[in-house]
């Protein structure tokens, strides 16, 4: 009877370890950037003819800003992306809708609207969330 139980317990350890072990790839899989022109399940696309440029989107702060090379970097929830911001890209601050990538600063909180084009990321769209510069409404940092 023992032997049975042993077999049982090592069964039920080996199913649950095989099954958190599944769990955590696919946690993995999902919180990782999906390939070139995919998107998670649970995000929805327009309608395209090519599945390689689906519009996907990214809201975090601006970390850096290459106007040489007409690129953002974006600090998002899990990592940063460097996106491409054409000239047909619409850059939105404060309510005007004709911006330029020199509106935006680095600390910035932004929306951006994206698309794969192999392995760059151009932006459709940047709307400023927040600006970079703390408002301080009374008392200095640090003093409580």
């Amino acid at each position: 009877m023992g032997n049975i139980m042993r077999k049982t317990s090592c069964s039920y350890w080996l199913g649950a370890g095989l099954a958190a072990a599944a769990l955590l790839l696919v946690a993995t899989a999902w919180a990782e950037d999906p390939p070139a022109g995919g998107n998670p399940p649970s995000q929805s696309s327009p309608s395209d003819a090519s599945s390689n440029s689906r519009e996907q989107r990214l809201t975090g702060r601006i970390t850096a800003i290459d106007t040489a090379a007409q690129t953002v970097t974006v600090k998002g929830t899990l990592m940063s992306k460097v996106i491409k911001v054409g000239s047909d890209a619409q850059i939105a601050v404060e309510g005007n809708t004709s911006a330029a990538l020199s509106d935006l600063k680095v600390g910035d909180r932004v929306e951006i609207s994206y698309r794969a084009e192999g392995d760059t990321l151009t932006a459709r769209s940047i709307t400023r969330t927040s600006s970079g510069s703390k408002e301080s409404s009374g008392s200095p940092s640090g003093s409580y």
